[in-house]
């Protein structure tokens, strides 16, 4: 099968160039002259790769596609050719996933490094791909996982130089298929500290948390454990040589998951259940790519604008899919996927369609947040947690950094969940 390019440039003389050259290759091509055509190319076929121009209608459009284009699609090829770019903007072309910045000037000269370009990108792209789709199938089924596919995700989360997504859905992958594992071992260390400790921990959160009373028992106990671990990690002071940031991140995580489903539990059944439910989101999505419809990806990229979300346009279109495969039986793998169902389906609002308007008038019955901002921030600590958790997103922070924040953040979605009835 030949490898499908989308050239995006809006000088019609290079794109027929580029066309003609690459034909002669045996590439099949698409063209598109700004980025708004890109991603509507984009929608009705998907190409394996991508080759832009930077400056079209404003000198950094390209900077722009390629943002999009990695919020639709995280791991899509995209070479870069730029006339008169500077250093920084190639910089940031390739900080924003561009696999290869070309001189547009030099591709006569130097057209096989064009070719060059698109084949280890293209090579790079359908080996991420293979990865991704490993860890979604096994993330998909985490109560049957295997030892063999434990150990592909370590193999995969330890290749020196991964790319971040994989790392990332790598991770929360491995997180939720050794669950049971970590649970035992957490459970095997919290027999044996001392009983007064345990208590001291409790006593210590109501200070933070007067709510901990109402909460579910399975939510209280994994945050008695949780604060048991950060106070003997001891802060600047730590009274172990044994690092315990692991168990700290997994047990406020656990309690937060916990508490949010059990509150939610009823509402999240009715929305599954409910047949409206798979129109409206099969209305979100195009119905030939089974991507997010091009509005509705508009409309995200423009809400994330307001309040920046640790999840992509993609990540959406994957909770919608385990939706429509899973309906009634679907249940949210982790708090970013909950997170995302939140920002989606517990607002009021209305989105342009291709067939007309689209109205979500919060389906989920979120009616404990008195505004679209308190619905936003509420997903957005629930999602930014499990973020906070993942030791590949923050490599810069050091552990006790990180398990303060998750501490932190823990506590504050706590708050708004003690709010849901």
């Amino acid at each position: 099968m030949s490898t499908k390019v989308l050239i995006v440039d809006d000088n019609e003389l290079y794109r027929t160039a580029f066309r003609r050259n690459l034909i002669l290759k045996d590439y099949e091509v698409t063209e598109a002259e700004n980025a708004d055509d890109a991603l509507r190319s984009y929608e009705q076929s998907v190409p394996d790769i991508v080759v832009t121009d930077l400056s079209m209608r404003t000198p950094t459009e390209g900077l722009d596609l390629i943002r999009s284009l990695k919020q639709i699609d995280p791991l899509m090829p995209v070479v870069l050719i730029s006339a008169v770019g500077t250093f920084e903007e190639g910089s940031l072309a390739k900080e924003l996933g561009a696999d290869r910045v070309l001189m547009k000037q030099k591709i006569d000269e130097h057209i096989e490094e064009l070719y060059d370009a698109i084949e280890k990108a293209r090579g790079m792209g359908a080996q991420l791909r293979a990865m991704r789709a490993e860890i979604d199938k096994i993330a998909s089924k985490p109560e049957s996982v295997t030892p063999a596919q434990v150990a592909r995700l370590r193999e995969i989360i330890s290749k020196p130089g991964q790319h971040p997504v994989i790392l990332a859905e790598g991770y929360d992958a491995m997180a939720l298929a050794t669950e049971k594992d970590i649970r035992i071992a957490i459970e095997k260390q919290i027999d044996s500290a001392a009983e007064a400790g345990v208590r001291d921990a409790e006593h210590r959160l109501t200070e933070f948390l007067p709510e901990l009373a109402k909460f579910a028992p399975e939510t209280i106990k994994e945050l008695r454990t949780a604060e048991y671990f950060f106070q003997r990690q001891g802060g600047d002071k730590p009274q172990d040589a044994v690092d315990f940031s692991r168990n700290i991140g997994f047990s406020f995580c656990f309690a937060v998951e916990n508490e949010a489903k059990v509150r939610l539990r009823k509402k999240l059944q009715k929305f599954l259940s409910d047949s409206g439910s798979v129109k409206l989101i099969r209305s979100l999505l195009d119905g030939r790519s089974g991507q997010l419809d091009i509005f509705y990806h508009q409309y995200l990229l423009r809400l994330e604008q307001q309040i920046s979300f640790d999840f992509t346009v993609d990540n959406v279109r994957q909770v919608f899919q385990r939706i429509l495969e899973h309906e009634s039986r679907y249940k949210p793998d982790g708090l970013k996927a909950l997170g995302i169902m939140i920002v989606c389906f517990g607002r009021e609002y209305t989105v342009k369609g291709l067939k007309g308007p689209v109205k979500v008038q919060n389906p989920l019955a979120l009616r404990a947040f008195n505004t679209d901002e308190e619905v936003l921030r509420f997903a957005h600590l629930l999602v930014s947690l499990q973020h906070y958790r993942n030791p590949y997103i923050h490599p810069e922070i050091s552990e006790m950094e990180k398990v303060s924040k998750i501490r932190e953040t823990a506590i504050l979605c706590l708050k708004e969940i003690a709010r849901l009835p």
